[in-house]
């Protein structure tokens, strides 16, 4: 078991520095290099966030000033974002897989000073009208020319200012002891933008404090269940809340993390054999099958997902969405026990988690030791606690929407308490359908009764101010083709299969096992398999890969609507 550090008190900025000087020759990271690694040491590590650090200093920046990261994983994203927070700056990541109209939004209405970002390609990216009214005064490419992106502001590299930062530290050495004693405890140190199902993102600002609170917390939960000299993977997007709380995790606990990207972590799994491994559900599912397609015998499915995770995890964590009971007790019985919680952006970001000694799977778990959770008599949970961000960023009726009068922020979800303490998510709040019969039904509810259906991708119940429910259905292709090969279905295209006697019937059959589970009001009367599929570029999914329902409603309305006529 892995010695538990001591956060309280301490500013994410101050746990850096102290695990710079507690593991100077110790590698912090590798990261790919053909097919080969480079090994990262602490030293390092430090030293080009230090540089950064004094670059942002040695320009005049200073707090609240905002600096942005509009670029895909990387070693340098990593170092910049470091290197934003040392200076005590306020980090704004922009997630990469926005729109390039969402991008401007949110780098006008943060008000980024300066933005990181890939290259020459994506800053010319960026509609320059979006930007004609923000306070963006430069830009610094990860690599690229700078000379090559069309814009009317200073364009720098991130080599460039290294070195500048570099002459800065070097003639300054107490800089960043002097930066680490600045930060107070109510300062903004990271504002994230939450992809909110309707409208425009919202800023999310968090405080040392709301981070220090969260950071306190995990430890209690979960700290005891990690191993000494971790080795993990790398993958989730920096920019995502989750993503950047594992970093900070590795920095805490000294990690040695290989960087990795979501095409090729689960392939790296056997090779590298990780004690950690930080995932969302849909890679535990991916694993499930994997396992369970491999034989008919238990005893070999287990050893199977043991040979496809490496046969060294020790602690597994699942965030982002809920994960399938079936897929946990299975993992589970492999002596793999995943943790799972619920929390929102806001909350930065967990409220609940289940523990190794005490959980339901079919809940998400017991409140943090520090959080007071509640439901109003609408059922939606409300929270309170150290890690409860203060409003959303210059948006003072967001903000009074999000809080009660007594100040118990509204969560948009909905809940019920298990066996009195354990925390079970039945809905969010806005997504309720009220049929025309008056019957009130959480679609979700209904929804994931499907996680057991492989072919299925994602599928959408529907049927508000409607006598009965329709759904519409995405397919995975992979999937729906390895089980069409299996069962001899001849076909020309993807059109053709999806739209195939056999496909549809199999879906038929797995709609009318569900409706066996749920109340005649609750059942699906109907439903249309479509050809495309969700995703974040085309609006369907958030950045944090959850259905966008309102805007799936608006763009397959008709099809929708037909399954009445």
């Amino acid at each position: 078991m892995a010695k538990l550090p001591n956060v309280n008190n301490r500013t994410t900025t101050q746990l850096f520095i102290d695990a710079v000087e507690r593991w100077p020759d110790k590698t912090r990271w590798q990261v790919p290099n053909g097919n080969s690694w480079v090994p990262v040491s602490w030293t390092e590590y430090g030293n080009f966030v230090y540089c950064i650090a004094s670059a942002i200093k040695s320009m005049g920046y200073k707090y609240p000033d905002k600096i942005g990261i509009l670029a895909n994983n990387s070693i340098e994203w990593i170092y910049a974002a470091l290197g934003i927070m040392v200076a005590n700056t306020v980090l704004v990541p922009v997630y990469a897989g926005n729109t390039h109209k969402q991008s401007a939004y949110i780098i006008n209405h943060s008000d980024i000073k300066v933005l990181f970002a890939d290259n020459p390609e994506q800053v010319n990216s960026i509609p320059l009208p979006e930007l004609k009214n923000s306070n963006l005064e430069q830009i610094v490419l990860f690599s690229g020319d700078p000379e090559e992106c069309n814009v009317n502001i200073p364009v720098r590299s991130f080599t460039d200012i290294s070195s500048a930062g570099e002459n800065y530290y070097r003639a300054n050495p107490l800089l960043i002891q002097e930066l680490a004693r600045q930060p107070k405890f109510d300062d903004i140190a990271y504002m994230i933008y939450t992809s909110g199902t309707t409208g425009d993102p919202k800023g999310v600002p968090l405080s040392h404090l709301n981070l220090a609170a969260t950071s306190s917390d995990w430890l209690q939960v979960n700290g005891p269940l990690l191993p000494d000299n971790v080795v993990d993977i790398h993958w989730l997007p920096n920019s995502h809340i989750y993503g950047w709380g594992a970093i900070g995790l590795g920095n805490i606990f000294g990690f040695e993390s290989y960087l990795s990207t979501p095409l090729n972590v689960l392939e790296l799994l056997p090779k590298l054999k990780p004690q950690v491994f930080m995932s969302v559900p849909a890679y535990y599912e991916k694993l499930y099958l994997l396992a369970t397609k491999s034989s008919s015998s238990k005893p070999k499915q287990i050893a199977a997902l043991k040979q496809l995770t490496g046969g060294r995890i020790e602690f597994l964590l699942s965030g982002g969405a809920g994960l399938n009971a079936e897929v946990k007790e299975f993992f589970l019985a492999a002596g793999m026990w995943i943790t799972e919680g619920y929390g929102l952006s806001e909350c930065s970001p967990t409220l609940t988690m289940n523990r190794r000694d005490a959980y339901r799977f079919d809940s998400v778990g017991l409140p943090f030791p520090s959080v007071k959770l509640k439901l109003a008599d609408d059922g939606e949970i409300l929270a309170q606690g150290e890690n409860i961000f203060s409003g959303y960023y210059k948006d003072s009726k967001a903000t009074k929407a999000a809080f009660t009068d007594d100040g118990w922020f509204k969560t948009g979800d909905i809940g019920q308490w298990v066996d009195d303490k354990f925390l079970k998510i039945i809905d969010r709040k806005k997504n309720i359908i009220v049929t025309s019969g008056g019957k009130n039904i959480p679609p979700q509810n209904i929804e994931q009764k499907f996680g057991a259906e492989p072919l299925i991708e994602h599928l959408l119940v529907y049927g508000d101010s409607k006598k009965y429910l329709v759904a519409i259905v995405t397919l995975n292709e992979l999937l729906v083709a390895g089980w069409a090969k299996q069962n001899k279905i001849k076909y020309n295209s993807w059109e053709e299969l999806a739209g195939s006697a056999p496909v549809y019937q199999r879906i038929k059959n797995t709609i009318k096992a569900v409706n066996s589970q749920l109340a005649s009001y609750e059942t699906i009367k109907y439903f249309q398999i479509i050809t495309n599929h969700f995703t974040p570029q085309n609006g369907m999914l958030t950045a944090a890969m959850k259905v966008r329902r309102k805007e799936i409603y608006l763009r397959y309305k008709n099809e929708m609507e037909a399954l009445y006529e």
